[in-house]
C-alpha cells in the first residue's frame, strides 16, 4: 500500500524512505487510504503526529529537507502555542497556520486541560469541537492554499483534534472509513507516551488527572462512533462542512490535489446508523452477541460460533461463515471478515459498535462494511443492513432512527 509505515515511524515512499523526525511521537503519512471512486490518498502529500515542540533544529531541517514539507496546521489553543512552540520547525521556512480547535471551558486561562465528562467522553469531546464551525472552514483554506502541500497537521497528543480533522476532512472526499479508522489507532503505543509527557508540559501539569483512561488509547470504534453520530446530527462530513461555509468546489479541488488513481479494484462501503432510546448496555447485550445475529437480522434463520468462526444460515438453507476478527465487550465493538457464503462479493469486513448518546438517554449502533462487489449487491447489503438495525430497534422493545 502506498504511504505505509514501518512500524517506526518511517514514510515508505515510491523514491524514499523518509524518517520521521526523531522527537516527533505519532508521526505517520496519512497516504494509501482508499476512496470509493477508485482513488487513494496520495503518498508526500499528508501528515499528522503530536506536538513538534521536541524536536530539535537539526531534526526539523532534515525531514524539511526530505519531504518537501511546506505547511504546518497547528491545531492547538493560542496559550499551546506560546507555552509549548513549534521545536525546532519555528526556525524553518515551513509556514505554521494556527488553526485552533474550540474545547470544553479549560481548568485555568492558561492551561490546555478541559474535562472530558459524558459516558462516551472521547465521543462527546469530539461531537463538541463541531460547534466551531469557523476553525473547520479555516482547515480547507489552509489545505488549499497554493503550494500549501506537503502539510502536517497536528495537536497535542495527535489523536483527538488531529483525529477529528482527518476523519471529517477525509469522510468529505470519499476515503473509506474502515481507513481512516485504522489510521487514527495506527502507533497508539506513541498515545500513552504523548499522555506521559504532558505532566511535565506547562499547559498541562498534574491537571491531567482529570482525562478519563479512554483519553490514553485510540480505540477505532470510537472514531467510527463519532462518524455515525455526524451522520446523525449533521447529515455526514460532507454536508457539516458545507453548513461551515465551505464549497463544494473547494472540496472537490482538495480531493484533486490530495489522491490520486489507484488502479485497483475499487471497493465500496456500507455504512448505516440507528439511534434507539434502549440503554446502551442492553443494545449492546443484543447487538454484540456474536452468536445471536438471527434475533435481528431478519435474512439469517439461525446462527452458530464455534472458536472464531461463525456460520449464518439463511432461511433458504444456504450458509456464509465469518471470522470473528475482534471482539471487545469494554468497547462495545466486534469486527468480523466474510470468508465463503452464497453472497456474491470480495474483501468483505465489517465493525459494529454501540455507544450510549452523549446526554445518556439512549444508544447508537453503527454498523460500517468494506467490500467489492457489483451495485446490486452493495445495495443489498445496504438494505439488509437498514432492514437489520429496524428489527434491532423492535427486539428492543423500541424505535429506531435510522441514517
Amino acid at each position: 500500500m502506498p504511504g505505509a509505515l514501518d512500524g517506526k515511524g518511517t514514510t515508505m515512499n515510491a523514491r524514499r524512505a523518509i524518517r520521521g523526525p526523531e522527537g516527533l511521537l505519532g508521526f505517520r503519512a496519512v497516504a494509501g487510504l482508499r476512496t470509493t471512486d477508485g482513488r487513494v490518498v496520495a503518498d508526500g502529500t499528508l501528515y499528522r503526529s503530536a506536538t513538534p515542540q521536541f524536536v530539535d533544529r537539526a531534526e526539523a531541517g532534515r525531514f524539511v529537507a526530505e519531504s518537501g514539507l511546506r505547511t504546518i496546521v497547528d491545531l492547538r489553543l493560542g496559550q499551546e502555542v506560546r507555552n509549548e512552540g513549534s521545536g525546532g520547525f519555528t526556525d524553518s521556512d515551513v509556514a505554521i497556520v494556527n488553526v485552533p480547535f474550540a474545547i470544553r471551558r479549560t481548568l485555568e486561562p492558561d492551561s490546555a486541560v478541559a474535562p472530558m465528562p459524558g459516558p462516551d467522553p472521547l465521543v462527546g469531546t469530539y461531537l463538541n469541537y463541531l460547534s466551531d464551525r469557523d476553525g473547520f472552514a479555516r482547515l480547507v483554506a489552509a489545505l488549499s492554499a497554493p503550494d500549501a502541500l506537503p502539510a502536517l497537521i497536528h495537536c497535542t497528543v495527535g489523536k483527538d483534534r488531529t483525529g477529528v480533522a482527518y476523519a471529517v476532512l477525509l469522510d468529505a472526499v470519499g476515503v473509506l472509513r474502515s481507513d481512516i479508522c485504522a489510521n487514527y489507532a495506527r502507533q497508539s503505543e506513541d498515545v500513552a507516551a504523548m499522555m506521559g509527557r504532558l505532566r511535565a508540559m506547562a499547559s498541562y501539569g498534574d491537571a491531567v488527572d482529570v482525562y478519563p483512561e479512554q483519553a490514553y488509547r485510540a480505540d477505532p470504534a470510537v472514531l467510527l462512533r463519532f462518524l455515525g453520530w455526524l451522520d446523525h446530527l449533521h447529515g455526514g462530513s460532507r454536508a457539516y462542512l458545507l453548513a461551515c461555509g465551505v464549497a463544494e468546489s473547494e472540496l472537490d479541488a482538495l480531493a484533486e490535489m490530495i489522491l490520486r488513481p489507484a488502479g485497483e479494484t475499487t471497493p465500496a462501503q456500507v455504512s448505516r446508523t440507528a439511534v434507539v432510546p434502549a440503554p446502551v448496555e442492553r443494545t449492546w447485550a443484543v447487538a454484540g452477541d456474536v452468536g445471536a445475529v438471527h434475533r435481528w437480522v431478519p435474512a439469517i434463520a439461525d446462527c452458530s460460533v464455534a472458536g472464531d468462526v461463525r456460520t449464518a444460515t439463511f432461511a433458504d438453507g444456504g450458509r456464509a461463515t465469518e471470522r470473528i476478527d475482534h471482539h471487545d465487550d469494554p468497547g462495545r465493538s466486534y469486527a468480523y471478515t466474510y470468508l465463503d457464503g452464497p453472497i456474491p462479493m470480495d474483501s468483505y469486513t465489517s465493525t459494529l459498535t454501540v455507544g450510549p448518546r452523549p446526554d445518556g438517554a439512549g444508544s447508537i449502533v453503527v454498523w460500517n462494511a468494506t467490500l467489492q462487489a457489483e451495485p446490486v449487491v452493495v445495495a443489498a447489503i445496504a438494505g439488509l443492513y437498514e432492514a437489520s438495525l429496524a428489527e434491532l430497534a423492535v427486539v428492543l422493545g423500541e424505535s429506531a432512527q435510522l441514517r
